[in-house]
């Protein structure tokens, strides 16, 4: 036997483990053992790909477990300091039906109307004194550091890179995000600005459980014309909901600023969304033009089974408190909608994702 090779070193993508593949080494053995004709450099680098190729199909699937903890502090965002101390105290409810008691900023407190209702300001009532001297109030947003957040996960993927013509992988995610509302926007000014504490809830970016499954199919590329050169991807993607804040829609606690105020005694991010379900598809087909030069035909889905994933809700409430257990001062006589909301949009999609797309392509290779 002859065997044509010289001077071949090893490929950095081989590695040599502890206990002996039978299964390479006969791949390792028929190359090196099959005559040809005199080594070049052609021959060479040809032989130690095919060493290569075959060690990579000996690669079993590949198991990763992560475990993260994440914290940020001293984030920024805006608060307002011109929220005056509060002036007394209601009693409200939460959505499960608890009872507890409301920080108000009337500054006529107690003689408020028993009720804070839609259109009813009671920084300044017809026929109730005010305070010597009170002008109003004022808002006035101030930035500062006072925010923190906190994200725990455990991510587990397992991936089989392509062999015989398949490759595929999976990838989930538990995770929980906890903060106090680090985020410059109008909705998550805090509502009362001497207790941060009342703000701290689920993140909105908070998802408990994500999946994403993807599969790679390859066609041969030497067996006839009509087989040749095609692919086949898909990627599942499965998520569980975000959470969302149940507001009042209104000035429900005195301080003027309306954009905040939640329903009752209720915290933050307590609606609970959709779930989130999409099947993305791609085949494509590569042409050989000339020596170097390759076209490629793409035709790919998103969203292939046309799933309806909302991604925002409508979640003004319309009233200061739980309905109808409020009573009718803060509910009126109804109808009553969604969780006893005299509001009918209450909970109905604000925007939603992407229906089903198909897209068409050609790349041109070179």
């Amino acid at each position: 036997m002859v065997v044509w090779m010289r001077n071949v070193t090893a490929s950095a993508e081989l590695t040599v483990g502890r206990t002996v593949d039978w299964g390479f080494a006969a791949t390792v053995g028929q190359w090196l053992a099959r005559p040809g004709p005199p080594s070049t450099d052609y021959t060479r680098r040809q032989v130690i790909d095919n060493l290569a190729t075959a060690a990579k199909a000996a690669e079993p699937p590949v198991l990763d477990v992560t475990g993260l903890h994440v914290r940020g502090i001293h984030l920024g965002s805006f608060y307002n300091v011109n929220q005056p101390n509060p002036s007394g105290q209601l009693p409200f409810h939460d959505s499960r039906g608890n009872v507890g008691l409301k920080n108000m900023y009337c500054a006529n407190f107690p003689c408020t109307p028993p009720v804070i209702a839609p259109g009813v300001r009671c920084a300044i009532f017809t026929g109730c004194p005010v305070p010597t001297g009170f002008l109003g109030f004022a808002v006035d947003f101030e930035a500062d550091s006072k925010w923190d957040s906190q994200w725990d996960g455990l991510l587990v993927t397992f991936n089989k890179r392509m062999t015989k013509h398949i490759g595929w992988g999976m990838s989930y995610t538990w995770s929980k995000g906890i903060d106090n509302g680090p985020n410059p926007s109008f909705v998550l000014i805090p509502q009362d600005t001497c207790c941060f504490n009342k703000e701290r809830a689920l993140s909105a970016d908070h998802v408990a459980h994500r999946f994403v499954g993807n599969a790679t199919l390859a066609g041969p590329t030497h067996t006839n014309a009509v087989l040749n050169n095609w692919e086949l991807g898909m990627i599942v993607s499965l998520q569980t909901p975000h959470y969302f804040t149940k507001f009042a829609g209104f000035d429900a606690n005195g301080d003027i600023f309306g954009n905040n105020d939640r329903v009752g005694i209720e915290g933050r991010d307590t609606f609970r969304g959709d779930t989130y379900q999409s099947v993305d598809l791609r085949i494509s087909r590569s042409f050989g033009i000339r020596e170097g030069l390759h076209l490629q035909a793409m035709a790919e889905g998103f969203n292939l089974l046309n799933t309806l994933n909302v991604n925002y809700y409508n979640t003004a409430y319309g009233a200061s408190d739980f309905c109808p257990v409020g009573g009718p001062a803060y509910c009126g006589t109804g109808p009553f909608f969604k969780e006893g909301s005299p509001n009918p949009s209450y909970g109905t999609p604000r925007s939603i994702f992407n229906p089903r797309q198909i897209q068409l392509a050609l790349r041109l290779n070179w």
